[in-house]
């Protein structure tokens, strides 16, 4: 038994691995969540990847082994507890990157299975986490022995903001909450079509303006940048948090929390002061970070034959009708 020991250990040693990952199991939905988003990306990468438990910390031997093989690590706690972090700080350990799931998510530690959406959800955070380690290490994502088709030669994109949303409102109505969508307020929408935001332009970009006032309606690109990691990890909701209205993809929804979270809206033009246009009914938040500004053009943007999915009818539906049924960005 004590040769077999020697031998599993040198074995062990002998192996070489780019990135360790640590994940807290915590018996909890998080916990299980991450365990199995650690092995799926493990298995996707088992030439670089290595899967650490934490108890092994505590073993003088694999801490050592672990501290001079392992050239990057990531911690991820389940929650809050931070019982990995603990544990490494105690023993002396560093980490490259550091998760704690439950605040990302912003819900709380429940001893239950996690459903499918949390598991996704994990799981894009964690290998966004390892994917960023693992370029920096000039590992592509193009290396990856993954199933899933990912983007490898597109270019990194440098977006720097052209101006800022000024208004009164300082908190969003609809927040991305436990893996999907929250609405905290139902007279949002009727508030939206109404309310009057400023677009303060970046006094830089002096003339890029000039021309505008000939036009009635703008097309108005913004970022919605209280949108955290978490929101940005999801890939499907109930439009506006409803649970009445069918879970879909992201992409098939104008939700806010989306991984690039670019929010777009057609709004009236009531004037031009300089570098400050005054506009009604843009559903953007003081502070939001504006990206870009067209002219709306009616005719450049029509299709024929628009159909659009029956909860979407739904909702315009009920705006017209004036339900106080939850109305904001769907």
């Amino acid at each position: 038994m004590q040769e077999h020991n020697v031998q599993a250990q040198s074995e062990i040693s002998d192996t070489p691995y780019k990135l360790l990952v640590f994940t807290c199991y915590g018996g909890c939905a998080t916990g299980v969540a991450a365990s199995k988003a650690c092995i799926r990306i493990w298995e996707e990468n088992p030439a670089d990847i290595k899967i650490g438990c934490l108890p092994a910390v505590k073993v003088p031997w694999k801490l050592k082994e672990i501290t001079r093989k392992s050239d990057r690590r990531i911690l991820i706690d389940a929650c809050g507890v931070q019982c990995g972090a603990k544990l490494i700080a105690s023993e002396g350990m560093t980490v490259d990157r550091y998760v704690e799931l439950t605040s990302l998510l912003k819900t709380q530690k429940e001893k239950t299975l996690p459903s499918k959406d949390m598991e996704d959800i994990v799981y894009r955070i964690i290998r966004r986490e390892v994917d960023a380690l693992l370029s920096k290490m000039g590992k592509s994502e193009a290396d990856s022995a993954g199933k899933e088709q990912r983007i490898h030669d597109a270019p990194d994109m440098l977006l720097k903001p052209v101006g800022v949303v000024k208004n009164e409102v300082n908190q969003p109505d609809l927040i991305a909450r436990s893996g999907d969508l929250d609405y905290r307020s139902r007279q949002g929408q009727q508030n939206r079509r109404t309310r009057v935001s400023e677009l303060v332009i970046d006094s830089s970009l002096d003339g890029i303006l000039d021309g505008i006032e000939n036009f009635s309606h703008l097309l108005v690109l913004y970022w919605a940048h209280l949108v955290d990691e978490g929101g940005r990890s999801i890939v499907r909701v109930h439009p506006m948090g409803r649970k009445d209205l069918p879970l879909v993809g992201i992409y098939a929804s104008c939700s806010p929390a989306r991984p690039n979270p670019v929010c777009a809206m057609v709004v009236r033009l009531l004037e031009r002061k300089g570098n400050i246009l005054k506009v009604q009914g843009l559903d953007a938040i003081d502070g939001s970070p504006l990206i870009d500004i067209k002219p709306f053009n009616p005719g450049y943007y029509a299709a024929e034959n628009v159909t659009v999915a029956d909860w979407m009818a739904q909702i315009y539906q009920e705006i017209d009708r004036g339900s106080d049924q939850k109305t904001e960005p769907i």
